[in-house]
């Protein structure tokens, strides 16, 4: 009879190879299987003419899927399940499709983690960034609803919304009738710019172009926004940044962060821990940071009334600008934002 502690030996033996049902999702996901099964069900052999793959290799895909839980099987059919329908079909409101082929990306980078631990080096030799933006705009619009419900809003007229992405909290706050800028690189609003378009909020948001670090930015804003921008950072850089951020705003003014985060150990929440590595692969010096980190940087750049809220696995941090806490400081070093 296997002992108990040789049972929870074996769950984490079993850990180590659930990459295998990660790549078959993965894969599944590339070839748009769950969208040729939106409303209907067929055979593998149906499904393979349409997608042009092996018949034989697509049924044992389908039954891998079928035991993962994202596909159902009644004799020879497949259908998607209930999960698959929601989240894994194009044009769904929870669609994540997007974000899965971004993971699809990071897949080959991880895969020389290797070297990176011997070198200190990134590896970010694969990258999609189209899929990468839109797969931000998947995950925020789970969220955006309760985070933004989490921020006191009141007497905000003015947002800045730096590294904003797909601009999904930027919609969000553009339907409070606030004016909303939206900063980021040309290659991702030209992506953010579409989204923004569809929704009807064209004329609401206001796109800018550029490095947040070289614009000319003080005293303009009642409130700036940054969602998981810092981690792209290194330590100095994110001091830089809050620094600048503080100097953006207006006198009263309010700066909320979004950001995974860590405790103390650096070892919890796991998915933070986890995620510091994506970041020692695809960055030159970022990671995740400690809570007490991330006040820390927000304290040295002057913010008072320093406040969080954890709401799963991110941390949502306000801080407040003061006249009288304003004071004198060296120029910081420009950084790019990544």
């Amino acid at each position: 009879m296997r002992s108990k502690k040789g049972t929870k030996d074996l769950f984490w033996l079993r850990q180590v190879s659930s990459f295998t049902a990660s790549r078959i999702i993965l894969t599944a996901n590339n070839l748009r299987i769950f969208d040729h099964f939106k409303g209907r069900g067929m055979t593998a052999a149906v499904l393979s003419k349409a997608i042009k793959t092996d018949n034989r290799a697509t049924e044992l895909l389908l039954n891998s899927l079928t035991a993962i839980g994202l596909i159902e099987k009644k004799g020879s059919f497949y259908k998607n399940s209930p999960v698959a329908s929601r989240h894994l079909v194009k044009g769904q409101p929870e669609y994540q499709g997007d974000i899965l082929r971004h993971y699809s990306t990071l897949w080959e980078n991880w895969s020389g983690l290797d070297e990176v631990i011997k070198t200190g080096l990134p590896n970010k030799k694969a990258h999609d960034h189209e899929s990468f933006i839109l797969g931000m705009h998947n995950l925020a619009s789970l969220k955006v609803k309760r985070i933004i419900g989490s921020i006191d809003l009141k007497g905000i007229k003015s947002i800045l919304d730096i590294g904003g992405g797909p601009g999904t909290y930027s919609m969000a706050f553009a339907k409070k009738k606030i004016n909303v800028t939206l900063m980021d690189f040309s290659e991702t609003l030209e992506i953010s710019s579409r989204l923004i378009k569809k929704a009807g909020l064209g004329k609401m948001i206001k796109l800018v172009a550029g490095d947040f670090m070289t614009q000319n930015t003080n005293n303009t804003y009642d409130m700036v926004f940054l969602s998981q921008v810092l981690h792209s950072f290194s330590s100095e850089g994110s001091l830089s940044l809050v620094r600048k951020i503080y100097d953006t705003l207006n006198a009263d003014g309010k700066f909320v962060l979004q950001e995974f985060y860590l405790d103390e150990t650096k070892t919890s929440p796991p998915f933070g821990a986890i995620f510091a590595i994506n970041m020692l692969i695809n960055t030159k010096g970022g990671r995740t940071y400690t809570l007490a980190e991330i006040t820390s940087f927000m304290k040295k750049a002057g913010f008072v009334n320093i406040s969080h809220k954890i709401i799963d696995d991110t941390v949502l941090i306000t801080g407040m600008k003061k006249k009288a806490a304003k004071k004198s400081r060296q120029p910081v070093d420009s950084c790019l934002l990544a």
